[in-house]
């Protein structure tokens, strides 16, 4: 119960400070710094403005502040948190990864998005969960993407069963 009450608090005050680090001022003096890995990494996760941890932080220790617990809760919650947001960032989606088998969950695929668009983009500020972005409409091009990418598939793989068949247009 701790965990779930940890996760979706650091995920719903994560998500309005990633979406204030997205603002001119906040990615410009503070978020931009994890930005300039482009490249999908684990390590990448925790590449960031000494203040954007410290904004961060808070989030992690929101939940057991609220709900105190033991300290083994708290040594699991943080190795959890860490896990996820290395796998979030890490640009691959493993099968064992919650996002495969949660549709609702951030995974590699969702969070790379966003950093494939771009610093200063509006989309996917999600930490551990989509339902902000899904609520609030910041998931939007995403979508169009996802969307766009799935109809190209279709349309390649189309052209390949005619290729194939030797039959020709």
């Amino acid at each position: 119960m701790y965990l779930v009450v940890f996760t979706l608090v650091e995920d719903y005050l994560t998500y309005w400070i990633h979406r204030f680090l997205h603002t001119k001022w906040g990615y410009e003096k503070i978020h931009h710094v994890h930005h300039e890995k482009t490249a999908p990494s684990g390590f990448a996760a925790v590449y960031s403005h000494g203040a954007e941890l410290s904004l961060l932080a808070v989030t992690i220790f929101a939940g057991p502040a609220i709900m105190p617990c033991h300290v083994t809760t708290h040594w699991l919650w943080f190795a959890i948190r860490l896990m996820e947001a290395s796998d979030a960032h890490c640009g691959y989606n493993f099968p064992f990864s919650l996002a495969g088998l949660i549709p609702f969950v951030v995974g590699a695929e969702f969070h790379d998005y966003h950093h494939y668009a771009g610093g200063k983009t509006r989309t996917n500020f999600g930490s551990v969960f989509t339902y902000c972005d899904y609520i609030y409409g910041t998931n939007k091009s995403y979508l169009l993407h996802k969307r766009s990418l799935a109809k190209l598939k279709t349309k390649q793989a189309e052209q390949n069963m005619k290729g194939s068949s030797g039959i020709e247009d």
